[in-house]
């Protein structure tokens, strides 16, 4: 099984004459999709159970509801990606936030949200929330991660999931899918030349 994830930002319909189409941004490029490709990219984001969990879509999952012709298009113009290997992913895709940082409670200080205004949306950990909050900052993930894992460092963690950038990514490729599916985050492509 080959675990895929969503690139670009939905921008939402566009209607004209000949009907309607749905825009992706992914780095610079605007991509017009059909209903048929919008809904295997959006499919592709998942969806969280009542237990906060996400179950990974598949490139074989989403070719069978789909088809093969929707997700080879959306493979080629790069808004669908495997994260893996996950270095060769990291190095070729940022991180970017879309929603507020709402940060954490009195009575969980070591819980952080994301949502809109008063309404959480999304909780983590103080080491997935630095990630959400800084990587759109970063040229690319891997350098979130690596400057995530040193910023561990500084402040005196010793946990190593949090302070080896290997494994700061591997536990962000863990539980990305759950911001990507309740779109509070999305992954972007690079753009060459721009950093």
């Amino acid at each position: 099984m080959h675990e895929i994830l969503p690139v670009g930002h939905d921008l939402g319909a566009l209607h004209g004459a000949g009907g309607h189409v749905r825009q992706v941004r992914a780095g610079i490029e605007v991509f017009e999709l059909n209903d048929a490709e919008h809904a295997a990219w959006s499919a592709a984001h998942g969806v969280a159970d009542e237990d906060g969990l996400v179950r990974p879509e598949t490139t074989e999952s989403l070719r069978d509801e789909h088809g093969d012709d929707v997700v080879s298009g959306l493979l080629a113009r790069r808004l669908l990606a495997s994260p893996h290997p996950a270095a060769e992913f990291a190095a070729r895709h940022r991180l970017l936030p879309l929603a507020l940082g709402l940060g954490a409670t009195a009575e969980e200080p070591w819980s952080f949200s994301v949502g809109l205004l008063d309404q959480p949306v999304v909780t983590m950990t103080g080491a997935l929330y630095d990630l959400w909050q800084w990587a759109h900052l970063a040229p690319d993930l891997g350098e979130a991660c690596r400057e995530t894992a040193a910023a561990a460092t500084g402040a005196g963690v010793t946990d190593a999931t949090q302070t080896d950038p290997d494994q700061v990514l591997a536990g962000a490729l863990e539980s990305v899918p759950l911001l990507l599916a309740t779109r509070m985050a999305f992954f972007d492509v690079l753009v060459e030349g721009v950093r």
